[in-house]
């Protein structure tokens, strides 16, 4: 199976690219909650995680051979 067929790979590529564009905002914009929290750092980080998750899945299901 090639690496664009697996749902995985893509899933893992949208949060991907997603998780780092909200995680590069959030990096350099001040925090603009009365309380300090930066939503857009609570967003990337988990975003990134779970990209980093999938793209792993992904890559170990293609080397392993189970689809």
């Amino acid at each position: 199976m090639r690496l664009f067929e697996d749902l995985r790979f893509i899933i893992g590529l949208l949060f991907a690219i997603l998780g780092l564009l909200v995680l590069g905002a959030g990096l350099l914009h001040p925090p603009a909650a009365p309380g300090g929290l930066n939503a857009n750092l609570l967003g990337g980080i988990p975003m990134t995680a779970f990209a980093v998750v999938m793209l792993a899945l992904a890559l170990l299901a293609r080397r392993t051979g189970r689809e």
